[in-house]
């Protein structure tokens, strides 16, 4: 009888330390060109390091964010007229990437959210039944019992459960399957915006803000609250260090 294999222990790759290495890779190869020298494309960029294209485009956006170049939509990425001293040296400190690339990160993820999610909380607003309005307040409910027994992680599952629920409540599969594809970075970023003083009870009350507006069936109410709610996070996320 063929033995079983051995369990062994396994995190999930992170695509970041990937950005990292590129981003790194592209810092080495720019440190000598001058300002306002344009970069080769994403396209050119992707063939020559053998990476998907997203990354290419985290790792640029990273740079940008840090102060080596410059994206001039339509145009391309430059050298930065005034790079900072700390991106200059011949490798940027761990930290300083990892933080650059996450901020940069956090900007399209907002972006990507005020285009998506508003229109999903609107949907759902017009389209939610009664079952979905049932089972939006329980995860409501789970999130504040949780923030009363100080469980971070539970408290996560519910607040990020709250949006997929209500991407559910739109009743469109591809919709619902986008949402769930910005459950991994809010549930990243959630332990940094957490720790600000006061945010698990503002944000369980925007949470039961938006419910209210979803049950009553008022659209633009509901997109309205959940639009100023993301432009608030935005702020949150750059108080904490991630946006």
């Amino acid at each position: 009888m063929e033995a079983s294999p051995p369990r062994v222990s396994l995190e999930p790759a992170s695509r970041r330390k990937l950005s990292e290495t590129v981003a790194q890779q592209l810092m080495e190869a720019f440190k000598d060109l001058p300002p306002g020298t344009k970069v080769p494309s994403e396209r050119e960029l992707t063939k020559d390091l053998g990476v998907g294209r997203s990354t290419v485009r985290e790792a640029l956006n990273g740079l940008a964010v840090l102060g080596v170049l410059t994206i001039r939509h339509g145009q391309g990425a430059f050298i930065a007229e005034d790079v900072p001293a700390e991106a200059q040296e011949a490798e940027a400190p761990h930290s300083v990437l990892t933080g650059a690339l996450q901020r940069g990160e956090t900007r399209e993820f907002i972006e990507a959210r005020l285009l998506v999610e508003v229109e999903v909380t609107r949907l759902a607003a017009e389209r939610r039944t009664d079952e979905d309005m049932q089972r939006i307040e329980a995860a409501l409910e789970i999130q504040e019992r949780s923030l009363s027994d100080d469980d971070l992680d539970t408290t996560l599952d519910a607040a990020t459960d709250f949006n997929a629920l209500l991407a559910e409540a739109a009743h469109n599969e591809v919709l619902a399957a986008m949402i769930q594809t910005f459950v991994e970075l809010m549930t990243e970023r959630g332990p940094k915006v957490y720790a600000l003083p006061g945010f698990g009870d503002w944000d369980l009350k925007e949470h039961r803000g938006i419910y209210a507006a979803v049950k009553d069936q008022d659209a633009d109410r509901a997109a309205e609250l959940m639009r100023a709610h993301i432009l608030q996070l935005a702020d949150r996320y750059r108080e904490a260090g991630t946006g």
